[in-house]
């Protein structure tokens, strides 16, 4: 037996390859391998970078084009994230450096065919902190009659941080505020930018803070004064006793600007104008109306010579009690009622100047007698009111007693 397997060792050998490679083809060909690009770039990883150092100048590439072979089971389970592109900056120091980009692959069995970069190259310089002063420019102009009278920063230095050649570059954090018809002090958030020497903003370095809080101080010039406005009225007591009421007033604007060539005058002023009188004693509704202002001599408005005034006006609401006799309705034919009490009061509200021009007609007090027959009724009486924004708040009495009869009832001896 021995001697038969060492004789037939050679055909032995043979039959168990070709077995190998039928079972290799008949995978091979149930999963397939096939080589495809990723559709999606794979992001590059840089790894290693010493913390005082930096990477400047060109930015390497950020990512790269990969191509994967692997069976088709396997491309089903294949996601981009399973993708690896790697630089490794371990150890490096000062300069610029060309790397190999190292493929990996999560997934098993795949391999990298092909990938794009397979080098990049990268410059390393210093890092660098310096601390720098905010200094605020403005940009327009305040008012006419007013100047920009100076701006603080908060803070007032910042910090930046980059590579050490362009730290040493900057020499201040710009801060500009625009003051363009501003008329008082305010408070503005700007952004920051570093700058060089020549004015040139430094690209590549990191502020903090990003923003500074800037404080700008408005202040009128020698011949120039803000002073608020104050509407004059006339006719109020008149508008009352018509039964109306002033509920705003409002003026735009609520301050302006003056100037005069004589200091004293303006200096004089109690720091506000009055405008022209305005009558509203007969107004009867809001009232809009441009004014002119009664300033002293030689002293004028700068720009608009007028203000707009608006008054609001609407009638008082009242209540007042009314008394009125009741009377009746739907009695029916040779029947005769007697009501106690004859006449009732009622409590209404609405506009004053309404109330005040009421007529007897305008409010009757209605008791409907409607299928009544002889005999005595308790009756609630209807009130009926003409004016529409006239409403009832109550009547009393609330009921009113009726005695039917079929005689009249006899005349009271006077």
């Amino acid at each position: 037996m021995l001697r038969w397997f060492w004789a037939n060792l050679s055909s032995l050998l043979l039959a168990l390859t070709l077995g190998l490679i039928v079972w290799v083809v008949a995978i091979l060909n149930a999963d397939p391998s096939e080589a495809r690009e990723l559709g999606t770039p794979v992001p590059i990883e840089y790894t290693g970078l010493q913390q005082s150092l930096l990477i400047v100048g060109a930015p390497p590439p950020g990512s790269g084009l990969v191509t994967l072979r692997a069976p088709t089971s396997v491309w089903e389970q294949l996601t981009p994230s399973m993708v690896h592109l790697r630089v490794d900056l371990s150890g490096l120091d000062e300069g610029t450096h060309t790397l190999p980009v190292e493929p990996s692959v999560e997934i098993r069995p795949s391999r990298v065919d092909d990938f794009q970069p397979q080098t990049v190259q990268v410059t390393l310089e210093r890092a660098a902190t310096a601390s720098v002063p905010v200094n605020v420019v403005t940009v327009g102009e305040p008012q006419l009659g007013y100047r920009a009278a100076g701006q603080q920063p908060t803070p007032d230095s910042g910090v930046i941080v980059g590579p050490l050649s362009l730290v040493e570059r900057v020499v201040e954090l710009r801060a500009s505020v625009n003051v363009s018809d501003a008329l008082q002090d305010f408070q503005q958030e700007v952004p920051l930018f570093a700058l060089d020497s020549s004015g040139d903003v430094v690209e590549g370095v990191e502020l903090d803070p990003q923003a500074a809080l800037v404080s700008v101080r408005i202040e009128p010039r020698e011949a120039f004064r803000l002073v608020s406005v104050i509407p004059k009225l006339e006719g109020e007591e008149q508008l009352v006793e018509a039964g109306y009421q002033i509920n705003d007033v409002t003026v735009v604007p609520t301050v302006v600007t003056v100037f005069s060539a004589d200091v004293a005058a303006l200096q004089s002023l109690p720091g506000f104008v009055e405008t022209l009188p305005l009558s509203i004693g007969q107004a009867t509704g809001d009232i809009e109306r441009r004014l002119a202002l009664a300033l002293p001599e030689g002293v004028s408005l700068v720009e608009e010579q007028s203000v707009l005034v608006r008054v609001s006006v609407s009638p008082i609401i009242r209540t007042i009690t009314l008394s009125r006799i009741v009377e009746t309705r739907n009695l029916a034919q040779g029947l005769f009622a007697q009501l106690s009490p004859e006449s009732v009061n009622v409590i209404v509200s609405g506009p004053l100047p309404t109330l005040n021009a009421l007529r007897p007609e305008d409010l009757r007090i209605i008791v409907d007698l409607l299928d009544l027959g002889v005999g005595t009724h308790q009756v609630p009486p209807a009130v009926i009111i003409a004016p529409t924004e006239v409403e009832q708040e109550s009547i009393f009495p609330t009921v009113i007693e009726v005695t039917i009869s079929n005689t009249p009832p006899a005349t009271p001896t006077p």
